[in-house]
């Protein structure tokens, strides 16, 4: 599992390297401002690299006069606690945190994006209320960073809605941080008659993106079926009081390189996809990239109520924001 992880996060990295970066012309003499990151995410994982891109890019950009250090593998808990971190610098995965803001669950909720072009335009119409909700925590937002999508993986190829009546279901939380809206995703399965059993017995179940996983699933299970389930996000957030405390252009450069590191990370997940499944193909494991429609329907359908009930939950910003993004994307 070891070896797996780390040939991924090779690809990454190698990937990564491969994207130019734009630097500052100045060069300061002085005495480089040191700044901690805290990353919530295990040395290791394709998120913490995400970080470790950001870090690189804020010293190259301000021509080393920012240096930011990369701590991961912190124990998160609330958005409240990210706030008054130590840190100048938090790397946290928005669902985690929705307690205290439930708009942050956006990310988690099911059949919302069924694709990356549409989780990008839901990013888009979401992310100045994403900003005004750590705005209210003390935080700035300068990046977001997907997760790969959860899929479906079972033992019995999924030809049509009806293989799921009766199926014994079970979905699978992520390790790690702890994703609290992945106890919800069994809902729509049981509305279309899945039946609720421990992973386990499980036949059928919807599991997150954690590479950690993938070795277990591939040996567990028959068939993969790619239906773009649910897309997490992880934000990149500067604490209020550090970011006032820089001069001009050094906010600038922050805000800057939040932006290309976000636009990179995007095209690099767009990029992992079809690499996933290749992977998982490589197991063994046979690979659907295109789900039947039938089912796509009637999970979107199923998965309607959940989304309405994040919609009351935010009140007028979620209604604003499912209104905005359907028509963004066709889908009134």
């Amino acid at each position: 599992m070891k070896r797996s992880i780390s040939e991924r996060r090779r690809k990454f990295l190698a990937l990564i390297g491969a994207f130019p970066i734009s630097l500052v012309s100045r060069h300061s003499s002085a005495q480089p401002k040191q700044l901690k990151l805290a990353c919530y995410y295990l040395p290791g994982w394709l998120q913490s690299d995400g970080a470790q891109l950001f870090a690189d890019k804020i010293a190259q950009a301000s021509a080393g006069a920012i240096e930011v250090a990369v701590d991961a593998g912190h124990f998160l808990i609330s958005l409240d606690l990210v706030a008054k971190e130590t840190a100048a610098f938090a790397h946290f995965c928005a669902p985690c945190v929705a307690k205290s803001e439930p708009l942050l669950n956006l990310s988690s909720l099911p059949m919302l994006a069924t694709t990356f072009d549409e989780t990008a335009t839901l990013n888009r119409v979401a992310r100045p209320y994403y900003s005004a909700a750590l705005a209210r925590r003390g935080q700035v937002l300068l990046a977001t960073q997907p997760w790969l999508p959860g899929a479906l993986w079972s033992n019995v190829p999924i030809r049509s809605v009806a293989d799921l009546k009766g199926a014994p279901f079970a979905a699978v939380a992520s390790s790690g941080p702890a994703f609290h809206a992945e106890s919800g995703w069994g809902r729509p399965f049981a509305t279309l008659g899945a039946r609720s059993v421990t992973f386990s017995d499980a036949e059928v179940i919807i599991a997150g993106s954690h590479p950690g996983h993938m070795l277990k699933l591939t040996r567990e299970f028959a068939y993969f079926t790619e239906i773009f389930f649910a897309t997490h996000l992880t934000f990149l957030a500067a604490r209020q009081d550090v970011f006032d405390s820089l001069s001009e252009t050094e906010r600038q450069v922050l805000v800057r390189e939040g932006r290309e590191t976000e636009l990179q990370l995007w095209k690099l997940m767009r990029e992992l996809l079809p690499r996933r499944q290749q992977e998982i193909a490589g197991q063994g494991v046979r690979v659907s990239a295109q789900p039947p429609a039938d089912v796509i329907a009637a999970l979107r359908k199923a998965a309607e109520s959940d989304i309405q009930s994040w919609a009351q939950s935010v009140g007028a910003d979620g209604a604003a924001i499912l209104t905005e993004y359907r028509r963004a994307i066709g889908r009134e």
